[in-house]
């Protein structure tokens, strides 16, 4: 019999979780999930509950629903990993396992800004809660949406945001009382993701009298001059600022020893182990900067599928399912307009060229599409 340890309750590790309890059911194995939450959130709806249109009890289901399918849920701080033990302790206790499929993501730090405490952000349960509150008081004035670094989860959510603060601010017969800055470290709106899309979201924003600010690299807030400050001295004046914190790696999920310079561990790209130990596999945000993926639950959702199957191939003794695809889409909601953009990664994986990217499709329709996802999300994965 195998124990198969999963640390982490998001995206990545809620997939492996459904797809090995389906693949070993009836089968003499152990699958367990640990996370620090009793919940399982569906982060992309985060903004929504900033600015009403959720509650927290609607993005939210518990990771009790997984023991139905035949998981153990363990609510829990992973403290350690003990790889040479196969050994992981967990609020003070040590779990043992036979294999080890580490998704903790990535933790926000605003302490790591100087001034951050005057600023709001929806990329926490609790951020987004303060943030809707902030909303709420704001009478009018400038509202500036800066970004403390190239590494955050979820790129397009900036642009999101600021197109759904401009549809909410009009419906509040605000917007001629307001005024939307984006600062971006990009020079222009996604253009990491190529013109085609890039072109759009410039569309956009442009029509809804968003000013981009590109080139920003912010370093700091001045929150008595209420000014975000950039690194070539640029200053940015605000009455509301709405700020992406700083993303690190969660500290609990390091393959040892082997860390990109900003503290990323690095795993093998074409079967996502830590190098040089077979039986860790880890995926999602924590990693995916170390092998130039971005930071988005898609990617580690296709990741979860793959690693997943190699598990089940090991167990079983044949191999099932497909290969890893590097490819991510979202639903861009700007509120009264969205878009659906797509790009493949094989060529940043293999280190190769660009990416390639393009728009399927743009209209208000598609945002109905993603209020659909978050339900059939529910209901695949925690029903």
């Amino acid at each position: 019999m195998a124990r198969i340890l999963i640390l982490g309750g998001g995206s990545g590790g809620l997939v492996v979780a459904n797809k090995l309890a389906r693949g070993l059911r009836g089968a003499d194995h152990e699958i367990l999930l640990v996370d620090r939450s009793p919940y399982h959130y569906f982060m992309p709806s985060f903004p929504w509950v900033a600015l009403g249109f959720k509650e927290p009890e609607q993005v939210r289901r518990p990771l009790k629903n997984l023991e139905r399918k035949g998981v153990r849920v363990i609510q829990g701080e992973v403290q350690e990993i003990r790889i040479p033990e196969k050994r992981v302790r967990v609020n003070g206790e040590d779990l043992s396992y036979d294999l080890l499929v580490v998704s903790l993501g990535a933790e926000v730090k605003p302490d790591l800004m100087p001034g951050f405490e005057v600023a709001y952000h929806p990329w926490t349960i609790e951020g987004a809660l303060r943030m809707r509150e902030a909303i709420r008081r704001f009478q009018g004035g400038r509202i500036v949406i800066g970004v403390s670094g190239p590494y955050y989860r979820c790129p397009p959510a900036p642009y999101e945001i600021a197109g759904q603060l401009d549809f909410a601010l009009r419906a509040r017969r605000l917007r001629d009382k307001s005024e939307i800055i984006l600062a971006h470290p990009h020079p222009q709106p996604l253009s990491a993701m190529g013109p085609a899309i890039s072109g759009v979201i410039s569309e956009i924003l442009a029509s809804k009298d968003v000013r981009f600010e590109g080139n920003f690299n912010a370093k700091a807030i001045d929150p008595e001059r209420r000014v975000l400050v950039g690194t070539d001295g640029r200053e940015i004046p605000f009455d509301l600022l709405i700020m992406v914190p700083p993303h690190r790696p969660s500290a609990a999920g390091m393959c040892p020893g082997l860390l990109t310079p900003a503290g990323f561990p690095l795993v093998d790209p074409k079967t996502f182990r830590c190098v040089g130990e077979p039986d860790v596999f880890a995926i999602g945000d924590m990693v995916n900067p170390s092998i130039n993926l971005p930071a988005a639950g898609v990617v580690a959702h296709f990741q979860a599928e793959f690693v997943a199957n190699q598990i089940l191939a090991e167990l079983k003794g044949a191999y099932i399912g497909e290969s890893f695809t590097p490819v991510a889409m979202c639903i861009m909601d700007f509120g009264d307009d969205a878009v659906l953009p797509m790009c493949d990664f094989t060529r940043i994986l293999d280190l190769s060229g660009p990416p390639s990217c393009g728009v399927l499709g743009r209209s208000k329709a598609i945002r109905l599409v993603k209020m659909m996802f978050e339900s059939m999300w529910f209901a695949t994965y925690l029903s």
